[in-house]
């Protein structure tokens, strides 16, 4: 009796694997709508969820894209960005004195010991 729990076991495992597998596919695919809708939703407007509910996802996807080309189309033949090109970074300073000029450095605080741990007199050998 036990060698058909040995044969069946791993033949059920098998079965489970490639069911779970299937079903992760079919999950990846709706991960990508949910990805689209995140997308649509960051940058909606009142036009956007209009044509959202009228004509579907992938309409109202494609309606944000050349609204957007529109509006950057706009801002460079007014030659005008919609933001910075690159983030500024962090150590930037007015740099008056020679001193600043130098890479940015942290200043780390000195460790204070715990006075109420007391380390052992011999070494440990594990």
């Amino acid at each position: 009796m036990s060698w058909l729990l040995v044969a069946c076991v791993p033949g059920l495992l098998m079965l489970a694997a490639l069911g779970l597998g299937r079903l992760e596919r079919g999950l990846a695919r709706a991960d990508v709508t949910m990805i689209a809708v995140a997308e649509l939703f960051e940058h909606v407007e009142f036009m956007d969820v209009r044509t959202l509910a009228r004509e579907g996802m992938p309409e109202a996807v494609e309606y944000l894209h050349r609204r957007e080309d529109r509006e950057l189309a706009a801002a460079a033949l007014g030659g005008l960005t919609a933001g910075p090109r690159h983030a500024a970074p962090s150590f930037a300073a007015s740099f008056v004195d020679r001193g600043e000029l130098t890479l940015p450095t942290r200043i780390h605080a000195q460790t204070r010991i715990n006075p109420q741990f007391k380390a052992p007199r011999y070494v440990n050998r594990v």
